[in-house]
């Protein structure tokens, strides 16, 4: 006991120390008393209480190193168009028809780009134009820092409207790009012997490769909660052990050099799925359990748990701190704790030992990991898992098969059997995820639950064993009532204040206005990314489902009083059709222009198809709230404003009041509406001035700004634009007027409150005025 308690000991400080030179006092705190717990694991036993009480001391030591660091900086590059000479490091196809490369800088630089085919193998080196750009942080509440997971797959940067130019003569040699293109070879024979999407099934289980997954089927995967099969981690570490183990068994192979083989297989595995952390993280946790076993201990037991808990802390500190770490860990623990009371209550089922198996193990990964998934996801699978208990047992089998193809190869004949036989189990899984993910209500919408009712939740999972004891209604009823914390979102604090926030959407427009009694109305829904070749379609949805639902979900908006549609350009109408399919909405106001736009037309017929009423304001229309708000309609006014910005000019505009309050709000109108506006005699004074456009040099006059007068102006502007907004004329009139001017290309989401009296406004991302 005690030498494999002192190796366990010597290898975590080794990579603590390696981790970090010089060590950080933190990370010391994880080391020391990590090397303590294990001392009085030795001493002790391994149901000493003090073995416990030191490991928890370790992981929140862990947890302070990990926030105490924070989330790396993202190194600036000069945002500017350059050429590049670059190394293709890897290429893969996605779902739009690109190519996802991964390409290497000359100054060592990794960075992702999108390039349109046909793209040089890896190794072959090119010469591109581009726009090299660090990865975001959170640009909104709540959202992922990006920087952070790209970061962790070893991406440094993205080269945004990369056009390959020319290619390089000579070639380089790594281990990386062996491994890429031994990937390529493996997807194109799998892809010869199967066909897709079974290929790209069997790619994405063998070395977590999805990206040409056609988007339905991804969707599928992540509406039905099984797209953990697709993504290399512990299920297919744990596969790859089982298979070596039970091999090597059935050949009478001693226990030890068994464990030691698997083990190597497992990390041999780590290394041809591309070593991400994840995966790293499961094979260590899969080496001390082999270590264990080899060693005659329990394999699964708490303190194996905790052992690997600790490497991980101490080698990589700012895991501790991540979703995928709380995933990983709550999966184990989740199985630990309910595996054996779920395996005796279904202990009388008619089905053989190893079904009964699979049913308690996906059970029991749910219980744990569900929670986590909502918080991080948005979203809830009611059928996550009934599709994991038809999906999961397959992947074993599917990954022998897929890999027992490509180690035939030679043998065409053989290889085609093996793909033969994996058509049958990759057949069930296709089908049982298109199934589960066609069932009405097969995604749920949520809002993260505060962290305390994550807990609760845990406390009472863990708890299981024990209430067991106590009998089954009881560990049920305290279970469901932990749920039911998740579930039921606890009730807000009542907020007496107006709050309206400007999303970062990139170079386009969308507001969220929340009344003090709990109405919400957005205003316009982005539309447009700053990168990617994809379509002027998919590219306004894409940022109405990655940004702003997301947004709305994080702040517990599930229903939209008003959609505000100003006019019907794809910048403002791309995100209106995601949210109208994720919320319920009450009605969606429209100018009611004659527009040829796809977004557009998708937005009026998703409302059509959801029963949403659509309205059209005209000036002189007032919406009011039972909480004292008013929106007041300015434009658009019949006849519609012709000319070339006839679209632009003809947008819904209003004031927003609360009290003694004012914001304006004027879509994309131009010069030609502001003269209406002034024609027509309008208080505009406000305090607030959503400036018009994103700040072009065609709106904000300085008659309009003299009659606004706004204290503050937000600008809702996209980075590095290629329209040149703001223009600096517009910035100089708002200057001369005594606005303080606010931007989302700047300062992220832009957040106002108000009381009606006073107002505050907060950035994302603090910057000096401009």
């Amino acid at each position: 006991m005690v030498p494999l308690t002192l190796l366990f000991c010597s290898a975590g400080f080794v990579l603590g120390t390696l981790a970090v030179t010089p060590l950080s006092l933190d990370l010391r705190v994880v080391v020391a008393t990590g090397c303590a717990a294990l001392g009085s694991y030795a001493v002790w036993g391994r149901e000493s209480w003090r073995f416990r009480a030191l490991l928890v001391a370790a992981l929140v030591a862990g947890a302070f190193d990990a926030s105490a660091r924070g989330t790396a900086i993202p190194k600036p590059y000069e945002l500017r168009t350059a050429r590049y000479a670059a190394t293709v490091l890897t290429r893969t196809a996605a779902s739009d028809g690109s190519i996802a490369t991964l390409l290497v800088l000359p100054s060592g630089i990794v960075a992702d780009a999108h390039l349109r085919a046909p793209v040089p193998a890896p190794g072959r080196r090119v010469e591109l134009r581009g726009r090299l750009a660090s990865f975001d942080g959170p640009r909104n509440p709540g959202e992922p820092d990006l920087a952070a997971i790209e970061g962790a797959r070893g991406i440094d940067a993205r080269l945004e409207s990369a056009v390959v130019l020319k290619r390089l003569a000579g070639r380089v040699r790594s281990p990386a790009i062996w491994l890429a293109r031994a990937h390529e070879w493996a997807h194109a024979t799998l892809r010869g012997y199967l066909g897709e999407p079974d290929a790209s099934v069997l790619a994405g289980e063998l070395w977590g490769e999805r990206g040409a997954l056609p988007p339905d089927l991804q969707a599928a995967f992540q509406s039905t909660g099984t797209v953990h099969v697709l993504v290399t981690a512990g299920l297919h570490l744990g596969a790859v052990a089982f298979l070596v183990v039970a091999l090597l068994a059935r050949c009478g192979w001693p226990r030890g050099l068994t464990c030691a083989l698997a083990t190597v297989a497992i990390w041999a595995f780590v290394w041809w799925s591309g070593g991400h952390l994840p995966a790293v993280r499961a094979a260590t946790m899969a080496t001390v359990a082999l270590a264990a076993r080899a060693c005659g201990r329990a394999t699964l037991s708490w303190n194996a748990l905790g052992i690997a808990a600790l490497v991980v802390a101490a080698s990589a500190p700012r895991e501790v701190a991540s979703a995928s770490f709380a995933l990983s860990f709550s999966c184990v623990g989740a199985i630990f704790a309910c595996a054996q009371p779920l395996a005796r209550a279904i202990d009388g089922l008619p089905l053989p030992e190893r079904a009964r198996e699979a049913i308690v193990l996906t059970l029991a990964t749910q219980l744990g990991t569900w929670p986590i998934g909502a918080a991080v996801f948005l979203q809830f699978a009611p059928y996550a898992t009934l599709a994991n208990v038809a999906v999961v047992p397959c992947v074993a089998l599917t990954m022998a098969l897929g890999a027992a193809t490509l180690l035939a190869a030679a043998f065409a004949p053989l290889a085609q059997a093996f793909a033969n036989l994996c058509t049958w189990p990759l057949g069930w899984t296709l089908g049982a995820v298109r199934l589960f993910g066609a069932l009405p209500g097969a995604t749920l919408h949520v809002t993260p639950a505060p962290a305390w009712c994550i807990a609760a939740y845990d406390v009472a999972l863990l708890a299981t064993p024990w209430l067991w004891r106590r009998g089954a209604r009881t560990a049920v009823a305290v279970l469901l009532a932990g749920a039911t914390l998740l579930v039921l979102e606890p009730p807000r604090a009542f907020d007496p204040r107006l709050r309206v926030t400007a999303i970062d959407v990139g170079q386009a427009d969308g507001l969220l206005i929340q009344t003090p009694r709990g109405h919400a109305i957005l205003v316009d829904a982005g539309g447009r990314l700053e990168r990617g070749p994809q379509s002027a379609a998919s590219t306004a949805e894409a940022v109405g489902t990655r940004t702003v639902v997301p947004f709305l979900l994080r702040l517990g908006v599930h229903s939209l009083d008003a959609i505000v549609l100003s006019h019907p350009h794809g910048d403002h109408a791309g995100g209106i059709a995601p949210v109208l399919r994720a919320l319920r909405d009450g009605e969606l106001a429209d100018g009611g222009q004659t527009y040829p736009g796809h977004a557009y037309h998708d937005a009026l017929d998703v409302a059509r198809s959801e029963a949403v009423p659509i309205v059209t304001p005209r000036a002189g229309t007032v919406w009011h709230t039972d909480d004292g708000v008013t929106l007041e309609f300015l434009g658009p006014s019949l006849p519609f404003i012709g000319g070339r910005n006839a679209i632009n000019d003809n947008s819904v505009a209003f004031m927003l009041r609360y009290r003694h309050f004012r914001m304006l709000f004027t879509g994309d109108a131009g010069a030609a509406a502001e003269e209406r506006f002034l024609a027509e005699g309008i208080d505009l004074h406000a305090d607030v001035l959503k400036v018009g456009h994103h700040g072009s040099a065609y709106s904000s006059t300085p008659a309009f700004i003299a009659a606004v007068r706004p204290r503050d102006a937000i600008i809702s502007v996209g980075r590095h634009n290629l329209f040149g907004h703001p223009a600096p004329s517009t910035l100089a009139t708002l200057r001369r007027f005594g606005a303080r001017i606010y931007r989302t290309d700047r300062n992220g989401a832009i957040a106002i409150a108000t009381d009606g009296a006073t107002y505050s406004i907060r950035v994302q991302l603090p910057s000096p005025s401009t």
